[in-house]
């Protein structure tokens, strides 16, 4: 079913909290807690590894209950609507220095940490898994995923590009560098907390349960030790599944090469090309608005091909590229500039196209086990997706050790230098043609998803359903 323009619009705003909440936190907040608020950086990594726990504990618990939720207003809306109000609060709180002793530090940042991932789960999950929700077409997920897309990037300006706008217009007014990064934090949430309530009062919608979710159950506490084991044995049955392991493999592959590079380029541009602040900005601001470029073109592609196609593509050919780099030299502005907008194709096919086939997956999951478990679909991935940043961050820590690279130095050695050169390009350039080769065994394309919801059509009409016809899909084996 084709969705109007108005609800493809307000999904895609929702879009802009999680990259608004996701770059901040990534980008800024070491930087805010150990010069701004007086945290020592190995207290401030700590309080970042426990945020990151946190996060991963928080993902599959809110997937689970988004799938069992029973409200007059669906699954996931609820969820949207209520993150709101905290996610612009527990934002400002984080970005908020205290005049505190070191342990008191510890205790409200930490706190605020839980809460901020607390608070993005909350929201990001439901959102995801309500893409899935809105439309069956295979197409037509693609189409609603550009629309979260373009909004992603704005969310990412908030997040990325905005805070040192205004830590530098605040200081330029005489304010305080505490003063003008808890504007910051004020920005950020209310940008965020305000799409996630354009999103959830707008769409009119609804996601409501399907008839084996209203069965009237014993009301159980909100948090057991049978809905963790629950949990755990939902994650196995999921996968099981041939198609859900390709494609969660593919992400975290994926989602390594990004952290690397994305982490990586900053030491790229400052040390091995000496490129300034506004310069580095100006390379931050080309990737953002390029990706929205991208965008309507990857659309058409997925629609006149297929999206497996264009995703291994666009992600296969970038990562080529920037293996080839590696050799070929990026000494210039025009050559960082080249080689961002090569990582752009390939960021905007992962981020525009792994959602849309991962809910692709769910109907596979949906025919299996005959109830819709999105949720817990979209907070597997999620899981891996926290586990692939932490592994990218030890690749990238590891390497710049082994080499040598001492961050109190302006200069550094070129044997460093070499190593900040190969995790800018040739890496993950590898790493992305490593996601081609694994995507080569995913089973879901437009006929094979055709075949799959008329399969599912049959078993919701009460008609028998031979399953042994789609071991081609299923099984490992095949």
């Amino acid at each position: 079913m084709k969705l109007s323009f108005k609800t493809k619009l307000s999904y895609g705003i929702g879009g802009i909290c999680d990259n608004t909440l996701y770059t901040l936190s990534g980008t800024y907040l070491l930087l805010f807690l150990t010069t701004v608020a007086g945290v020592s950086p190995a207290m401030a990594g700590t309080i970042s590894a426990i945020g990151s726990i946190w996060e991963a504990l928080c993902g599959p618990v809110v997937g689970y209950k988004s799938d069992g939720a029973v409200t007059r207003f669906g699954r996931r809306k609820p969820f949207l609507l209520a993150a709101a109000f905290p996610v612009a609060v527990v934002t400002s709180l984080l970005f908020t220095a205290i005049d505190a002793s070191d342990g008191m530090k510890f205790i409200y940042y930490t706190a605020m940490i839980i809460l901020f991932w607390t608070c993005f789960s909350s929201e990001f999950i439901p959102y995801m898994a309500w893409g899935s929700d809105l439309t069956e077409d295979y197409n037509e997920r693609t189409v609603l995923r550009s629309y979260a897309y373009v909004f992603n990037q704005v969310g990412m300006c908030v997040g990325m590009v905005m805070p040192t706008i205004i830590v530098d217009y605040c200081m330029n007014l005489g304010r305080t560098a505490q003063q003008s990064w808890q504007a910051v934090g004020i920005f950020a949430g209310v940008c965020a907390g305000a799409s996630l309530l354009i999103c959830g009062m707008t769409i009119k919608k609804d996601d409501v349960a399907k008839p084996d979710f209203r069965k009237s159950e014993t009301k159980k506490p909100f948090l057991d030790v049978k809905m963790f084991a629950e949990i755990f044995r939902g994650y196995l049955e999921i996968l099981k599944l041939r198609p859900i392991r390709f494609i969660i493999g593919s992400s975290i592959v994926y989602l390594i090469a990004n952290t690397i590079f994305s982490s990586d380029r900053v030491f790229y541009m400052t040390y091995n090309l000496g490129m300034s602040e506004k310069e580095i900005s100006l390379m931050m601001l080309i990737i953002t608005v390029s990706g929205v470029v991208f965008v309507p073109f990857i659309a058409r592609l997925a629609g006149k091909f297929d999206k497996k196609t264009v995703f291994m593509s666009g992600i296969g050919i970038s990562g080529m590229i920037l293996m080839a780099s590696r050799f070929i030299g990026v000494e210039s502005l025009g050559a960082v500039v080249a080689v961002c907008l090569v990582y752009s194709v390939a960021n905007t096919c992962y981020w525009q196209l792994m959602p849309s086939m991962l809910y692709d997956v769910c109907e596979v999951e949906e025919l299996v086990s005959g109830e819709n478990h999105s949720g817990a679909v979209i907070s597997l991935q999620a899981l891996s997706e926290s586990l692939s940043i932490a592994a990218g961050l030890q690749v990238l820590g590891v390497a710049l050790e082994m080499a040598k690279f001492d961050n109190t130095a302006a200069m550094q050695p070129d044997v460093a230098l070499s190593w900040v050169s190969n995790l800018f390009t040739f890496i993950p350039g590898l790493f992305m043609v490593l996601v081609v080769v694994m995507m080569t065994k995913y089973p879901i394309n437009k006929k094979n998803f055709g075949r799959i919801m008329e399969a599912r059509q049959k078993k919701e009409a009460g008609e028998p359903v031979d399953m042994t016809e789609f071991n081609d899909i299923f099984s490992a084996g095949k």
